[in-house]
């Protein structure tokens, strides 16, 4: 048998990190295992290994790609509130990595083990996209309100709770956080510190 191309080699890495997209969806991370996955692409096991030698490391995959997807979208959009809003609500790519990113938030342990280091790149990459949209809010603490604003609505669409497609709402979210300009927006006293106390 001829060695596989690089080409062949590609593909096939794409195939095994698609499956466990939607193994994790389907079943949640617990169920995105190298057997789970070379069981659901007809592989044999070694043949996922030849890509990915442990479960984190396919784990890391798919952050990688729910992380490349958020900045691309951030990178299209023009530096105002309501396009960045817009393209991170866009489509319903962005909602299927919530159930990761909520697993991998999720898991704590007394040890160290695999998760441990996703889950602490997760919350890095949360707080850069929260100083990200703080920098386009009058009011930064905001952003915090903003931030599990923009969570509930990504993972009631990742349950089909919401339709796909809710940037047509960035606008009316934008000027519940910003303002449209001509008055801020108040939130009371209370039920920001009410909401801030519960967010991590």
């Amino acid at each position: 048998m001829g060695r596989r191309t690089r080409e062949e080699a590609a593909a096939t890495r794409e195939r095994v990190i698609a499956s466990a997209g939607h193994l994790a969806q389907a079943h949640g991370v617990q169920g995105v295992t190298l057997e789970e996955v070379a069981r659901d692409i007809g592989m044999t096991r070694g043949a996922i290994y030849g890509h990915f030698r442990t479960r984190a490391e396919l784990l890391d995959a798919l952050l990688c790609r729910a992380e490349a997807d958020i900045e691309s979208r951030l990178a299209r959009a023009p530096a105002q509130l309501e396009p960045l809003l817009a393209a991170l609500l866009q489509g319903d790519e962005l909602a299927r990595n919530v159930s990761l990113l909520t697993a991998v938030l999720q898991h704590k342990c007394a040890t160290s083990c695999e998760l441990c280091p996703l889950r602490a790149r997760v919350l890095l990459r949360g707080a850069w996209l929260r100083d990200r949209l703080a920098a386009w809010l009058p009011e930064p603490e905001r952003v915090h309100l903003l931030m599990a604003h923009l969570w509930g609505l990504l993972s009631a669409q990742s349950l089909h709770l919401a339709p796909a497609g809710l940037a047509q709402h960035a606008g009316a979210l934008a000027r519940l956080y910003a303002g449209d300009g001509s008055a801020p927006c108040a939130f009371p006293d209370t039920a920001r510190d009410l909401l801030l106390r519960d967010i991590p």
